[in-house]
């Protein structure tokens, strides 16, 4: 990514709310934007994945495998029970990035900003927090991510432009798995049905026998005893090399009167679980006409279509759909072949199917119809007074189809669900601006306009439990009942706003803005709330006369917001539920949750302070930030007493603190009339605190998710994001205490075990240009922080994680132990060899766990390893890790063909462009997994259970224009 070209702050000028673009030397508060080639080039599917790395202070949190969700945080967390992601603008329409979940969610289900296609943002810009985004209102205190897509506006005369490329995927993170011990418990095993008709052949674990060869009956050999042997690669081998297909084409025009751009965009992925694929094709449109003189009329239109057949199962999806919790749960003596080969049969029929009966039979489809498109206008109805008016639409349905098919283990008869939502979302604006030289030192740029907003979503849920027909599926062909339920919300939000920006001399600037919102969802006492801010900024450079041969340019900015942010609807009175009906009389129950009708808006505070510098002819260019923000009244649903008649009520009340620092660099340090070195830094540290649950300071913890026993608090006194789990018993000294049997004890009072916010991010990318080549590598890092892994939890209780060999037989578990016989004393110990667990002293038969008893004494009873092992399996802090890691996110090569050559060939342009992305971690401490991954793009992080591998992704693109 090379930042230079951008940086002439003399007379940038940047795209700021509500789609007004001003110098970016006048503004009081940080943006960072991003041109087409820094996020098309990556050939991501979920194009938010392209962004990490490149932005400081935002966060992107890849999802697990190569089809999924992504979230995006902008300088932490501001709202403890809300969304937390920032506002998305495309061509001044506010799009919806909601990630659709409901009782049948067994997916890790895109979220709807990713139907976007990458190859039509010209460029993306992120106002970061409130100071910037204060105009656009409610949504807008976690930020706003502004997207233009690409216009006809400099073509003159037709230009087509062709864009075809092949992105090859590889899983990149598996687990280590251990080759020595196969399934089984206790070291035995012998298969007869797989439901413990044999010797522990229901056990989905691998405690079993030594995989060195000796005969034993298995799921395949018809009874007959056949060599006990490992199957290394078992597991990788499930996976499939994913290969996506990316084709665009458009045309556009553009002459004295109008301009316009037509394109389509197909997508074709198969992703690197068997059977998963998305397809997907995108529309767009976006054409302007002169109609007058003075007025200016046009429309932008991007229509897409995702079809998905089946999507990968997540761990979710439980038994019947979740890929790696089998794998995890699985004998390591199992060919994957024999199973690829006929998927009737299995190696265990107690819990699992054959993970291809699972991965063809049960599945997800997905069916996604959306529009997104505006008409806009431009008058100018005086000499420096215009008029913009936008009326614009976000629509789309999403249908979903839930596939358990007839004889699944822990499904035998099968079901089917259909889920179906319905977004719509329409803003209708009016805008005047008004640009004035009030004297020969002082300017005026003032704005005045409205926004009506009008938003609705609907869900339709309805499953077959049981099916009465094998393989129809249909609601009808149901045994039982139907499980339905549905859902309507509506919200209208009326708004008016200005802003003032004050300019003197071209060096200081000064702007105030204002807004009040009228809203749907909140009491009449409430509904109506306001919100100000102010910045400005100051070119010292040219104040001070500070211009030399080194200083370039200098500036100093500042400034204070307040946003409000209202409730979703329905939260002001309480209501009965209807129930399934009794003898055909409808039942109607009191609500669980008390909702509250003095309901107030979210608060959110901020104040930002900057400094900008560019030095030598701009060969090194600086920028730095300070910001504290502060959101109170939240909006919270708590527990209360069951004697009130309610499980829960909602309240205004909790307070959170989000401080930090940002810093850019970008340079230059080699540049000659072939060869350019640039090198672009990005570092920023965000510091939260969650200071107020409750005013009357009564809770202290609020749960915001749970998985594997680990809850995720919002926890008064800490960071956001706490993990709150099971943790060791300790005596006074900190020795962790165990029982007579040897085994560590879980202290009965649940800690936090640390917090899933990292400390800070950094991203570098240096940029090699040699005449028509350039060659870019991106290190991306995040330090800090902590995670909870399901997978290592899982792994180390099934014992198929190599981490489980020490403590089992050292003649096949690849460790060097023996017993000393002149030791009477301690006739066990651990001699050489192998890495033992820490906290263990490791023997040949077994391990001591170093701890003490209650009475203080050491712990001399030694344990076997599957005791020792699964001892820990409900002992959280044993599998607490740190989130820290540094990747080589990204390495591009791009050659741009010599003009005079593509001229020959009847071309304008021609780039090849290869990419690889997600290559190689160059440090993580959590072992096993990759500890970017979740689940979703919900508040709940730092919970990593039993993920899909992550990929590593190559790439080749083609780009012509004629």
């Amino acid at each position: 990514m090379d930042l230079t070209e951008e940086q002439n702050v003399l007379s940038e000028v940047v795209v700021t709310a509500l789609g007004i673009t001003k110098e970016k030397k006048s503004l009081g508060y940080t943006t960072q934007s991003l041109k087409n080639k820094d996020i098309a080039d990556t050939k991501e599917t979920n194009f938010l994945n392209s962004l990490a790395g490149k932005l400081a202070g935002v966060r992107i949190t890849n999802s697990q495998g190569d089809m999924g969700s992504s979230r995006i945080i902008i300088r932490g967390e501001t709202s403890i029970a809300g969304n937390n992601q920032p506002l998305f603008v495309v061509d001044g329409v506010p799009v919806d990035n909601s990630q659709l979940n409901s009782g049948g969610a067994t997916r890790d289900f895109k979220n709807a900003i990713s139907d976007l296609n990458p190859q039509d943002i010209e460029t993306l810009t992120v106002l970061k927090g409130p100071n910037a985004a204060a105009l656009y209102g409610s949504r807008a205190a976690h930020g706003v991510v502004l997207i233009t897509t690409k216009s006809g506006k400099s073509q003159k005369g037709l230009g087509i432009s062709v864009s075809s490329g092949i992105t090859i995927s590889q899983v990149a993170t598996l687990p280590s798995f251990q080759n020595s011990f196969g399934q089984g418990s206790n070291g035995r095993f012998s298969y007869v049905d797989g439901k413990g008709g044999g010797i522990n052949d229901g056990v989905d674990e691998s405690w079993g026998p030594k995989l060195d060869g000796r005969l034993i009956p298995q799921f395949y050999s018809n009874g007959q005893a056949v060599p006990f042997v490992a199957n290394p690669d078992n597991v990788r081998d499930f996976f499939n090399t994913g290969l996506t297909f990316d084709n665009s084409i458009s045309v556009a025009r553009s002459d004295d009167k109008s301009d316009f751009r037509l394109g389509i965009n197909n997508q074709k992925q198969n992703g690197t679980v068997p059977n998963s694929e998305v397809n997907k094709t995108n529309f767009t449109i976006n054409t302007n006409y002169q109609i007058s003189k003075s007025v200016k009329i046009g429309v932008t239109g991007n229509y897409i279509v995702t079809d998905a057949p089946a999507l990968p199962g997540g761990p979710s999806g439980g038994r019947a759909a979740g890929v790696m919790l089998q794998f995890l749960w699985f004998g390591r003596q199992v060919d994957i072949n024999q199973l690829r080969n006929n998927r009737d049969v299995n190696w265990n029929n107690s819990y699992y199917s054959n993970p291809y009966w699972n991965a063809y039979y049960n599945t997800t489809s997905q069916q996604r119809n959306r529009l997104i498109g505006d008409i806009h206008l431009d008058a100018k109805l005086a000499d420096g007074l215009n008029f913009k008016f936008r009326t614009g639409v976000d629509y789309y349905n999403d249908r979903r189809k839930y596939t358990i098919k007839y004889g699944t283990n822990g499904t035998p008869f099968g079901s089917y669900a259909e889920d179906a939502y319905t977004v719509s979302e329409s803003n209708t604006e009016g805008i005047f601006t008004y640009t004035k030289k009030l004297s020969e030192d002082f300017s005026l740029d003032a704005l005045a306009g409205f926004n009506i907003r009008n938003h609705s979503d609907a869900n339709n849920y309805q499953k077959a439990p049981r099916l009465a027909v094998p393989d129809l599926y249909t609601l009808n062909n149901s045994r039982d009942p139907l499980t339905s339920y549905n859902t309507l919300s509506k919200l209208r939000v009326y708004s008016a706003y200005a802003s003032a920006q004050f300019g003197y001399k071209n060096y200081a600037f000064l702007n105030v803005t204002a807004r009040n919102d009228w809203s749907s969802t909140l009491p009449s006492s409430n509904r109506s709330y306001f919100y100000p801010s102010i910045n400005g900024s100051l070119v010292l450079s040219e104040a001070l006369n500070l211009k030399s041969n080194m200083l370039d340019f200098l500036k100093l900015r500042g400034g204070w917001s307040e946003v409000g942010n209202d409730a979703d609807p329905y939260q002001l009175s309480t209501v009965y539920n209807f129930q399934t009906a009794f003898d055909g009389n409808p039942i109607q129950t009191s609500s669980q949750k008390k909702l509250n009708e003095n309901l107030k808006p979210e608060t959110t505070r901020s104040t930002e302070v900057g400094l900008e510098a560019s030095f030598w002819k701009n060969r090194l260019h600086f920028d730095a930030a300070y910001y504290n923000t502060n959101s109170f009244d939240q909006i919270l649903e708590i527990k209360t007493t069951a004697s009130s008649g309610y499980n829960s009520q909602l309240i205004n009340a909790g307070k959170i603190n989000n401080r930090g620092i940002e810093v850019q660099l970008d340079g230059t340090p080699i540049q000659t009339q072939d060869f350019k070195w640039n090198v672009g830094v990005n570092y920023s540290k965000n510091i939260s605190k969650v200071e107020i649950l409750d005013y009357d300071k009564q809770i202290q913890n609020y749960t915001i998710g749970t998985s594997g026993g680990v809850d995720v608090l919002a926890s008064v006194g800490q960071a956001y994001g706490a993990l709150y789990g099971t943790a060791y018993q300790r005596d006074a000294s900190g020795n962790i205490v165990v029982g007579a049997n040897g085994l560590p004890k879980a202290d009965p009072q649940k800690k936090v075990l640390g917090h899933y916010t990292p400390d800070y991010l950094a991203g570098v990318t240096n940029t090699l240009t040699y005449k028509n080549i350039e060659f870019s590598f991106l290190v991306d890092a995040s330090v800090g922080g902590e995670l909870f892994s399901g997978t290592n939890r899982t792994g180390n209780y099934t014992g198929v994680l190599a981490q489980t060999l020490p403590g089992r037989d050292a003649a096949n578990g690849g460790l060097s132990y023996y017993y000393p016989s002149n030791n009477t004393a301690n006739p066990k110990t651990l001699v050489a060899g192998g890495t033992a667990p820490s906290g263990v002293t490791v023997y040949d038969d077994g391990m001591i766990f170093k701890g003490v008893y209650a009475d203080g004494t050491a712990n001399n009873q030694v344990i076997s390893a599957q005791e020792y092992y699964k001892a820990s399996y409900n002992i959280s802090e044993a599998y607490i890790y740190s989130s820290t890691f540094v990747k080589l996110r990204e390495v591009k090569l791009a050659y741009n063909l010599n003009k005079s050559f593509v001229k020959k060939l009847g071309l304008d342009a021609a780039s090849i462009t290869a990419v690889g992305r997600n290559l190689f971690f160059i440090y993580k401490d959590a072992p096993n997994i990759d500890p970017e991954t979740a689940f979703n793009t919900g508040n709940a992080q730092g919970l990593e259970s039993l993920a899909l591998p992550t990929t590593r992704s190559y790439s080749l693109n083609v780009n012509l224009k004629f």
